[in-house]
This record gives C-alpha cells, structure tokens and sequence, in this order.
C-alpha cells in the first residue's frame, strides 16, 4: 500500500492516522520466501512534527507463514511490531552515502510512504533466522528424506567414528577388487 505524504508534509503539526491492511504481502529472507498477513487492519500515525521532521508510529499484529527449519513443513508464526520510525523530510534519500539514511530509501520515495516495505523492514529486525515446527521435532531422515514426525524408516542411523574413517576407505578398496 503506497501512502501519499504530500498534505502532510505540506502543513507543520499536521497528524494523520491512515487504517492500513496487509494481505498476502511476500517477502524474501535469507532465501526463505514469507508469507505475511494482518489478522486485522491497523492504524499509522503520521505527524509532522516540526520543519523537516516526520514521525511514523504503529502497532501490528502479523501472521508469517515460515518453514521448520528441522523437518522443512509450513508453520504460522505470529510477530507483534511497534513502528517508530523518524524521517528526516530535508534530505534527499535518492542517493546517499549515509548508511543511517540507506533505511528511509527503502520505504520512502518522494513523496510516497510504501507500508509494505515500512513493515518488511521492521519484521526484519525481530524475525528469527530459524524456527522450530515444536521443540521435539525430530526433523527429516539425512538418507531417505522421510519427515520423521509423521512416520519412521528403516534407514542406518548410525553415525561411524570418524577415527575410523581410514580403516572404512581400506575396506571399501578391497571391495572393489
């Protein structure tokens, strides 16, 4: 969702609270595709504080669709966010030099606020890189790829002495001959 920042920014002291709806936003994370949804709409508050300052402020509520990291199945995730962010509007965040102001690029272009990546960037800051589906999953078979929450298999599990390892290279030469 892109907000228009122009009557805002136009009028020192001017607030603004805009309802704001996520639904099926996608983002990338560490080469995780995440699913993200708002239960329910939620309200940014835009104030222009004074000159060339804006203040954006909102709570949300997101369900992320992730992936176990253990046995690889979909799992919803709920993150709660509280966005604060102050934007310097003097500035001109086309293109800097200023790793501080490389974030405000991101979501603000002109005179445009795009909430999806406002919000994408926040939930990057608090997103854990792994989750767990439970905390006794077992995970997926290193042989056979079973998911072993749902069923077992007959695979060797057995993990050989990697002291041993010289001795298991001699006996498969011999194998072979």
């Amino acid at each position: 969702m892109i907000i228009n920042l122009y009557d805002i920014i136009s009028v020192a002291g001017k607030q603004q609270q805009v309802d704001v709806n996520i639904d099926g936003l996608q983002g990338d994370f560490g080469g995780e595709m995440l699913k993200i949804f708002t239960k329910e709409p939620f309200t940014l508050t835009l104030n222009h504080a004074d000159k060339d300052t804006l203040i954006v402020k909102g709570d949300v509520s997101l369900d992320v669709t992730r992936i176990c990291s253990r046995c690889l199945e979909e799992i919803q995730c709920e993150y709660n966010l509280s966005i604060s962010r102050t934007v310097d509007t003097a500035k001109n965040v086309d293109y800097t030099d200023d790793p501080s102001e490389a974030d405000e690029i991101s979501y603000i272009e002109d005179c445009n606020l795009d909430v999806d990546r406002l919000v994408l960037d926040e939930l990057y800051t608090v997103i854990p890189m792994n989750v767990i589906c439970k905390d006794d999953c077992l995970g997926i078979c290193k042989v056979c790829g079973t998911n072993l929450n749902k069923s077992s298999c007959n695979c060797d599990q057995t993990v050989p002495d990697p002291r041993m390892a010289v001795f298991s290279d001699i006996f498969n030469q011999f194998k072979e001959v």
